[in-house]
């Protein structure tokens, strides 16, 4: 049975971090654009070949792999440190160069929908290749769960379950920036499924439809995550240091990370304990909206600055500094 050879390996494995990424977006750029998948049946069936067997997904797995994953070996470690934020807060970009590291081991899959301990190991390396990377490095070896998903406390909880004495990285972002970014991924991924939807149409429609309903009812969303309520913060911060301890969270603005990757990666593997290197980095980031969007207008950022301002005061508060929000 075959292990992944690549743990341990520093340099010229990026490209196949991102490849989960590109081969997503090419899906969800045809499912936007309405073309069919059997456009070009060539393209179609390579691409499923070479999905079979990617070494690193960016949430679906085959499920023959898992099942392999199974037979191969039961004995598998849990992850011991985590990376979540708020959808579109960067953490995907982010958590894809952290794992060059040579002493960071990836799990089969970034975003990992599966519930119970032991289903959710499956992802993750044997026992065995976890201590013959400590023995080769001589220092800590990390595996992370890497999916985006701030205000999921069931997820918390079941971290936690996992691992209590797990590391917690939590990525923010401007929820006034990241309110826009959002908007354009609803558009992305509902594709022609929302051209029927009137609050769809601007993201000045949107946003004034979500301030409407809030908090009544949450906007309707093609993503998964309501926008508004997305972008609130304190609460799932203060639940996270709560349970694993605020000295086992660290806080990141993504705005820092985006204006130089380095100093932040470089704060990261000092808080995991990792040996400090020069993550090479990719050209392009990760998981990135392809489609180009009108930019908003400036009075729906204020309207949005506005609502998000005592939740961003809450937040500021619980952790004793500002950031450099609109």
């Amino acid at each position: 049975m075959q292990t992944d050879k690549s743990y341990g390996m520093a340099g010229g494995n990026l490209k196949k971090f991102f490849r989960a990424f590109e081969l997503s977006t090419e899906y969800r750029v045809r499912k936007y654009q309405g073309k069919s998948l059997f456009h070009n049946p060539t393209q179609l069936l390579f691409g499923l070949v070479e999905y079979q067997f990617l070494s690193y997904y960016f949430s679906k797995v085959p499920n023959w792999r898992l099942l392999l994953r199974g037979l191969y070996s039961k004995d598998r470690v849990a992850p011991n440190y985590v990376v979540v934020g708020p959808v579109k807060s960067g953490s995907s970009d982010l958590v894809t160069h952290l794992q060059m590291h040579p002493n960071v081991m990836h799990p089969l899959a970034k975003e990992i929908s599966c519930k119970g301990t032991e289903r959710i190991k499956l992802f993750y390396p044997t026992r065995r290749e976890k201590e013959r990377l400590e023995r080769q490095s001589g220092g800590v070896v990390r595996c992370g769960y890497l999916k985006p998903e701030l205000n999921n406390m069931e997820m918390m909880e079941q971290l936690y379950k996992l691992n209590p004495e797990s590391k917690i990285i939590i990525t923010l972002r401007d929820p006034v920036a990241r309110a826009y970014t959002h908007w354009k991924w609803e558009m992305f991924l509902g594709g022609k499924g929302l051209e029927n939807s009137p609050y769809f149409d601007s993201f000045e429609s949107y946003i004034d439809r979500a301030l409407d309903l809030f908090p009544s009812v949450a906007m309707t969303s093609a993503c998964g995550f309501p926008v508004l309520e997305t972008g609130i913060y304190y609460k799932a911060v203060e639940q996270w240091m709560a349970r694993f301890g605020e000295e086992n969270v660290l806080i990141l603005d993504s705005a820092e990370y985006f204006k130089g990757r380095q100093p932040t990666l470089e704060r990261v593997q000092k808080f995991l304990g990792l040996s400090v290197i020069d993550i090479p980095e990719y050209g392009e980031k990760a998981n990135e909206n392809p489609i180009k969007f009108p930019r908003p207008e400036q009075s729906s950022n204020d309207k949005l600055s506005e609502f998000y301002r005592p939740y961003n005061q809450k937040l500021f508060a619980l952790l004793g500094r500002d950031f450099d929000w609109k």
